[in-house]
């Protein structure tokens, strides 16, 4: 039975971490294709890595990760530094425990996904554990902190001022009411965006709330692709260099856009 919908003063006391994993990342959420829209996210990190000098991708934050760690397994390759970031005491726990070894989240079917994406061929030896020993390594050497995006800054006490690259995966329209609210928080979370980096952002288009987890249900900010990117334009971000995946049928859009260099940013990194 699905209760009413809770709205975003909620998610400190009803989110399931757990009941979550299990709705999107595990085995059979794989197998069922509910997560399969994030395929976009191992094949953007690959384009960077591509695309992009060593030096100009030694770091990487994700606003609002919520329980998982699937930015860090995709970019554990790309960047040095990865530092996830998330609202909720009990998500923020069940990073720190799986980072340390301690949580029982079997991340073996997603991090399959992200093997089809690179292109590496079923049976390599253990190659599951090659990318948690690697990922691990990569979120201890940045860390794991508290975020608000409603307020600036939105992260404190971080080592890092910007980032080389920023992650934010369905973040927004879950902890906005008001497309105002919205468009200031992306002005918060975009404050740690360094100019000339690369922004990756997952919207839901177009819908009013999610199933969290055994019919736990959260509200969600009705977002237009236009509306979305009209916020990113009124955030200096360059939108000629916009790539987008967009899958009308799950409601979801996964972007990637760099935020604009000014003429003093551009000849600065010339020196």
């Amino acid at each position: 039975m699905v209760d009413s919908i809770r709205s975003p003063d909620k998610y400190a006391t009803d989110f399931d971490p757990f009941a979550y994993f299990e709705h999107y990342y595990s085995s059979a959420a794989m197998e069922d294709g509910t997560r399969l829209s994030l395929f976009a996210l191992p094949i953007f990190a690959r384009v960077i890595a591509k695309s992009t000098s060593e030096e100009q991708r030694q770091t990487l934050i994700d606003i609002g990760a919520g329980p998982t760690v699937y930015s860090a397994l995709c970019f554990r390759d790309v960047v040095k530094r990865i530092y996830l970031t998330d609202y909720t005491e009990q998500c923020l726990n069940v990073l720190s425990d799986w980072v340390e070894g301690k949580c029982s989240y079997d991340w073996e079917a997603a991090i399959n996904v992200i093997r089809r994406s690179e292109g590496v061929e079923p049976g390599v030896k253990d190659y599951v554990g090659g990318v948690v020993k690697k990922t691990r390594e990569v979120i201890r050497a940045g860390g794991i902190y508290h975020v608000n995006v409603h307020v600036n800054p939105c992260c404190l006490r971080l080592a890092e001022q910007q980032f080389d690259i920023l992650v934010s995966i369905f973040c927004l329209e879950s902890a906005c009411s008001t497309y105002e609210e919205y468009v200031r928080a992306m002005g918060n979370m975009l404050q740690l965006l360094r100019p000339g980096g690369h922004l990756i952002l997952g919207s839901v288009l177009e819908l009013d709330s999610y199933d969290s987890g055994r019919s736990i249900l959260f509200s969600l900010l009705h977002l237009t692709e236009e509306a979305i990117y009209e916020a990113l334009e009124k955030h200096q971000m360059d939108m000629s260099s916009l790539k987008k995946y967009v899958l009308y049928s799950e409601g979801v859009m996964i972007l990637c856009v760099t935020k604009t260099e000014t003429v003093k940013d551009m000849k600065s990194s010339n020196v």
